[in-house]
């Protein structure tokens, strides 16, 4: 395979050319282009055949002078490890081609270098081929899709190396001819000057000392600012000059203080001041002086000093009457500190810098700042609204995002130049709010890393949560450098109880990723932290809230031991407080099986001290499921504890409790099945009576399903119809919420599919709900009703009436569309689906239904939230017992294996042998992708499903 010169006319080198005929030698380009794109062949290293192929592909494609590609066994020696020294090149180069052999499959190498190209969007050609096995590779399988990269089989081995070259040349060719044709356009709209930031018009407002070319010209300060989004150095124009000043210089020495965990006595604020000396006037300058004061107390921990410093620069703004936006920035300042200072001391004040700024009327307006964030966000609903109207044929191949990082850059240095301690600090927001951003338009897993990064050094729980949920590869790609990184931001938190809290949380967050050694390093200083807190006189209060959350995370990896020794110390400082966190870590994360008997003794020991204690045994009312779950684990060490709850909480003790730890199911099973009945009728009865409506602590219908599915007891024909009477009024005549009718359709759904002598009894019931669909509705009470819309209830009942044989496709076709979008509906609907399917292991949904719900899985398996995704997947899995679906299910397995998060991953393997329609080579990849996984919980869940499959055998 060879090429001919026609012409000059591609983006690369200005070069066109057509192919010579197979066996003639290739003609070298008469010019070589100054940029060439980077290559890089990924194959089994090694092997006679593979090695042969990757020389001729790589002579093939460089005699084309376009690009340079790179083979790992062709470089020389480094001071780099080997793993280093190729996954770096892979990482840095513009496209990968993979040469696979059917025969030989895809090992650990391979693997490894599939995911990297995942990883880092690195475009990829994948070459398979058939000569000696027909059967595709699980990866081939799975690369079907507009969204996928391209793929071909061959016929031969030796077809690799021409098909490879050629392809790559047709790539190139296809790039210019779709950005000639218009369907991939360079988009002038990042780049465009931004008018809105302009500085006539505030000229009453600012001191008329700040050099205006400052902003402008803040190149090294953007730079840092890009390199630190995007995760790489920003390229250079070459003709470009850097544009620079002073304070570009003292911001680029500042940056590194916000995040790189530099001291603030590497910055020299005093050589700093006295270039804001040479630019402001007298008075000003001795403000912003004293500010900067307030600044580096700030950064070196000591709030107090901070604090003494912005109430004397108040006092002396005042005295010389200075605007009042400088005077009220300073009252922010003092606000923040002082409630800083008030979490540290553990006290609530009021501060009468907030009351001067609540009874103030003027509205705060800050001179050229407030006029860059306007600009900044303007700039964000610009492209996200064009995003969202650009033509689908439309490809950006060119954004500039030089913009952002100048006003980024700009606001950081007007900010240093009044000495505003508050925006100083506000830059993390401002950098958090340009990565999701970028994020909303771009898939880069730098920008999803450090969003992540971001959220976890705010310390905010539920942010944390909503980006592990929205965005699940970020709980897939990170490795253990990138989780020690994340851990280690957290250290620019100057003030130690806020560092402590971020530790806490990002520690509970990426601890599972971390490699051995550095995990054991972190675990050793957070445990240390929490002890140095309990053993404490006088404790921050605000770190308490996290230490649970935090050892929530990663207990899985530390001793129970070290948990209950923990556990323990809570109890013995009396932090009733946080007893409801305590209990809840205690019944999801301990074991006394894997404990010793000392720490087993002892934690059952402070929990009866607690039974003891009138006022603390109050919190067990809270959170009391750990104490059946410690029943449960070992009834002779509980065996006191048994009697104190007996006798502490005997209603609960007679119902809840004694549910779940009887060891008579034969017997107790149908007596609390009859209990829960009497429960229900009563609610039925009462439920809006007289215009009162109430919540429900226990959802008593759900509670008899879970024990009719998980109890192998026989209950009398009595009991099941009284039941199957009772729940169908909840659905026909009650008041009850939306939850509680979804409940009572799935219980009956529950009975028909599981226990047909009773359904067929009582099928006069089941046809009573059919007849009166028309009329059966739920009541509308808000206060105490959740966000799922009512159309679920239509949507139940259709699932119900297919239960029983009855014709529900068109009904359903109809419905089905409603609940897009809405998610706490679709969240019920897939639930209520998922029971459905998982009442047998033999379940199949009459064919035309299953179609219309197959369809829809596939789209809710690609929800942003993992609710949805959870419940699509356990539909997913139930649907492969029947044949027609296992093709399409076996390949989204895979996907979700390749892609998604550590809870999908251990849901896909905790059900692989429970289920038929799982073919072997599926199982084989997901074992060999979870048995690799940068996770140590999926690792962990991996090798139990391993054992407990072997003990099988």
């Amino acid at each position: 395979m060879g090429v001919r010169l026609t012409g000059i006319s591609t983006p690369v080198g200005g070069l066109s050319w057509e192919y010579t005929k197979a066996g003639k030698q290739s003609v070298p380009l008469l010019i070589s282009p100054g940029q060439k794109i980077k290559v890089f062949i990924s194959s089994i290293c090694g092997v006679e055949k593979y090695d042969n192929v990757r020389a001729e592909l790589k002579k093939a494609i460089e005699d084309t002078q376009l690009a340079d590609v790179y083979l790992f066994e062709e470089k020389g020696a480094a001071s780099l490890p080997a793993g280093a020294h190729y996954t770096w090149a892979l990482e840095d180069s513009d496209i990968c081609i993979f040469l696979i052999d059917n025969a030989d499959g895809i090992n650990p190498g391979i693997q490894v270098e599939i995911d990297t190209v995942n990883k880092y969007n690195i475009k990829a050609l994948y070459y398979f081929c058939d000569e000696t096995q027909k059967e595709k590779t699980l990866l081939e399988q799975s690369l079907m899709g507009a969204h996928f990269s391209k793929s071909k089989t061959v016929h031969s081995f030796t077809e690799l190396s021409q098909d490879g070259a050629r392809d790559l040349i047709d790539d190139i060719i296809a790039v210019y001819h779709y950005y000639c044709t218009g369907r991939i356009i360079l988009k002038p709209a990042e780049n465009d000057e931004v008018q809105s930031v302009e500085f006539a018009g505030t000229e009453k407002y600012q001191l008329p000392t700040i050099p205006k070319a400052t902003l402008k010209n803040v190149d090294k300060c953007r730079n840092y600012i890009l390199k630190f989004v995007l995760g790489y150095s920003r390229g250079k124009y070459p003709d470009e000059t850097e544009k620079t000043s002073e304070f570009d210089e003292w911001g680029l020495q500042f940056l590194p203080i916000l995040f790189e965990g530099k001291s603030i006595k590497h910055f020299n604020t005093a050589m700093y001041l006295e270039e804001l000396e040479a630019q402001q006037d007298a008075e000003h300058y001795q403000i912003v002086q004293i500010r900067w004061q307030a600044i580096q107390a700030y950064f070196v921990g000591d709030i107090e000093k901070c604090v003494e410093h912005l109430e004397a620069a108040l006092s002396l703004a005042k005295e010389t009457a200075q605007p009042t936006w400088v005077i009220k920035d300073i009252l922010i300042d003092i606000r923040n500190q002082h409630w800083t200072r008030c979490t540290i001391r553990n006290e609530f004040s009021e501060t009468p810098a907030q009351k001067e700024l609540t009874e103030s009327s003027e509205e705060l307006y800050y001179p050229i700042l407030d006029r860059i964030h306007e600009s900044l966000h303007e700039k964000y609903i610009e492209g996200l609204y064009k995003k969202k109207t650009e033509s689908p044929y439309s490809v950006t191949i060119g954004n500039n995002l030089d913009q952002y990082g100048e006003m980024l850059a700009s606001s950081l240095i007007v900010s240093m130049y009044n000495g505003s301690l508050t925006h100083i600090l506000l830059i993390y927001e401002k950098f958090r709010d340009f990565v999701f951003y970028l994020s909303c338009k771009y898939d880069d897993w730098n920008l999803r890393l450090n969003l992540y990064k971001l959220a976890i050094f705010a310390g905010k729980e539920k942010e944390i949560k909503g980006i592990q949920n929205s965005y699940p590869e970020v709980l897939n790609n990170l490795t253990a450098d990138e989780a020690a990184s994340v851990i280690d931001f957290c250290t620019n938190h100057p003030i130690k109880y806020q560092r402590l809290n971020s530790q806490l949380l990002a520690f509970g967050a990426v601890g599972y990723f971390l490699d051995d050694k550095s995990f054991e390093y972190h675990q050793k200083t957070i445990v240390e932290e929490i002890k140095s807190w309990l053993s404490s006189d006088n404790p921050v209060i605000a770190i308490g809230q996290n230490i649970f959350k935090s050892l929530s995370g990663v207990a899985y990896r530390i001793s129970q031991d070290v948990l209950v020794e923990i556990c323990c110390q809570f109890i013995e400082k009396h932090y009733s407080r946080w007893y409801m966190d305590m209990f809840k870590f205690i019944a999801d994360r301990l074991d006394f099986r894997k404990m010793t008997i000392e720490s087993a003794q002892a934690l059952v020991g402070h929990i009866n001290s607690v039974l003891d204690s009138e006022k603390e045994r109050e919190q067990i009312n809270y959170a009391p499921d750990f104490l059946c779950v410690l029943r449960k684990q070992n009834t002779e060490l509980t065996a006191t504890m048994d009697k104190k709850i007996a006798e502490c909480f005997p209603k609960y003790y007679e119902s809840t409790y004694k549910l779940e730890t009887t060891e008579n199911e034969k017997q107790d099973m149908p007596i609390f099945v009859r209990e829960y009945v009497e429960r229900i009728k009563k609610n039925n009865e009462t439920q809006g009576k007289n215009g009162t409506y109430f919540g429900h602590g226990i959802r008593e219908i759900a509670t008899v399903r879970s024990i009719l599915l998980g109890h192998d007891v026989v209950f009398d024909s009595e009991t099941m119809d009284m039941l199957i009477s009772t729940v169908s009024d909840t659905i026909l005549i009650s008041k009850e919420g939306i939850s509680t009718k979804l409940d009572a359709i799935a219980l009956l759904i529950c009975i028909a599919i599981k226990f047909p002598e009773d359904y067929v009894r009582n099928q006069g019931i089941y046809e009573k709900i059919f007849e009166q669909r028309e009329i059966i509705e739920v009541t509308d009470h808000s206060i105490i009703s959740s966000n799922v819309d009512s159309i679920s209830l239509k949507i139940g009942l259709q699932f119900l009436y297919a239960s029983i044989g009855k014709d529900v496709y068109s009904d359903l076709l109809e419905l089905l569309p409603y609940i897009k979008g809405d998610i706490a509906t679709i969240i019920a609907v897939t639930r209520l689906i998922a029971d459905y399917l998982e009442t047998t292991d033999t379940v199949i949904l009459p064919i035309k239904v299953e179609s219309i719900v197959l369809q829809n899985v596939l789209q809710w398996l690609h929800s942003e939230h993992l609710d949805i995704r959870w419940n699509a997947t356990r539909i997913l899995i139930a649907m492969s017992h029947n044949p027609e679906n296992q093709g399409v299910v076996n390949r989204q397995l895979v996907n979700l294996i390749d892609s998604d998060s550590v809870y999908i991953k251990n849901l896909i393997l905790r059900h692989l042998h429970g289920v038929n329609g799982i073919t072997d080579g599926t199982k084989e990849y997901i074992f060999s992708k979870c048995k690799h996984d940068a996770n140590f919980v999926v690792r962990m869940v991996y090798s139990e499903v391993k054992d407990k499959n072997v003990n099988k055998e």
